[in-house]
């Protein structure tokens, strides 16, 4: 009798907790047009960079969308931050534009995690590519890992990521 009841909590949790799925649909009625914007909505954005690294990569995730499409407004116009995609990122994703948001989303992640570390250029690259590899390490998030990724799964499971990025 008791495993029906906790089986029939579980299962009405778990459905109440999908039906309130967070929606990011109202992002693109945020306004962010004076410098004095980007501050204020700096809660939000690091909400969509932790929903980006918690969601597989889907196309059709119009949420994931939506918060990609959030961030990298918001990157664009903050000046309390500055991002830089070079070429080592760019041979990992291989133009592969949802897992170059993963990687926006995790640079957007440390920087307002880590004030104190945000201006040192090598310290966010660095986390940054942490995240992401951490995010590609996960099966059920559907990342195709490329030779250059692996790479550099390799280099951070030998301690030798810092070595591999020449940092």
């Amino acid at each position: 009798m008791k495993i029906k009841l906790i089986l029939t909590f579980l299962t009405i949790f778990s459905l109440s907790h999908i039906s309130y799925s967070q929606d990011y649909s109202n992002l693109k009625d945020i306004v962010l047009k004076d410098k004095t914007d980007y501050p204020k909505v700096e809660d939000k954005v690091l909400e969509c960079a932790k929903y980006i690294l918690n969601t597989p990569l889907d196309d059709k995730n119009l949420n994931r969308l939506n918060s990609l499409q959030f961030i990298m407004r918001w990157m664009e116009g903050t000046s309390d931050f500055t991002f830089n995609i070079d070429e080592t990122i760019a041979k990992a994703t291989k133009s592969d534009q949802l897992l170059l948001g993963v990687y926006m989303a995790c640079m957007t992640k440390f920087v307002l995690e880590n004030r104190d570390k945000a201006k040192d250029e090598k310290e966010v690259k660095f986390n940054s590519i942490v995240m992401l590899l951490n995010y590609c390490e996960v099966p059920s998030n559907n990342v195709d890992l490329n030779r250059e990724l692996k790479k550099m799964i390799k280099a951070k499971k030998e301690d030798k990521l810092k070595e591999y990025l020449k940092l």
